[in-house]
């Protein structure tokens, strides 16, 4: 049992994050390289939409793996169910058009801007 929560916990170090905002409680997705610079307006702005789009894929993969790699009966179908989950939530950003960095760009940009935030909501709330 602590073997599966030990790997949950690292799948959940991955893909979310207890949101301060009252987001979805997912993380930005594990990136190669990391850029630490603010994102621009011009990188937010036209892909608010496709972000919201990812954003809810990636929400729904999560919930869809979470309980059964709780349920795994060994670590190695753990570890294969968060590998298959990270490619499917990683996929679903690349088909909504935007790379990894791009989306964990954005999504920090949501958690640290009320106005930005509130503008995502509004965009989400469409894209259900």
């Amino acid at each position: 049992m602590k073997s599966i929560h030990i790997t949950l916990t690292s799948l959940l170090s991955v893909i979310l994050i207890v949101s301060a905002l009252c987001l979805l409680p997912l993380s930005p997705l594990k990136a190669e390289n990391h850029d630490p610079s603010p994102p621009q307006k011009e990188l937010i702005g036209p892909n608010l939409e496709p972000f919201a789009g990812a954003y809810k894929e990636v929400s729904q993969i999560h919930t869809a793996y979470k309980q059964r790699i709780i349920q795994a009966k060994d670590p190695a179908q753990t570890d294969a169910l968060q590998q298959e989950a990270n490619q499917k939530m990683n996929q679903a950003v690349a088909d909504h058009g935007l790379t990894i960095a791009d989306y964990n760009k954005i999504f920090q940009s949501i958690q640290n801007d009320p106005e930005l935030k509130e503008e995502f909501m509004t965009v989400l709330n469409r894209t259900r």
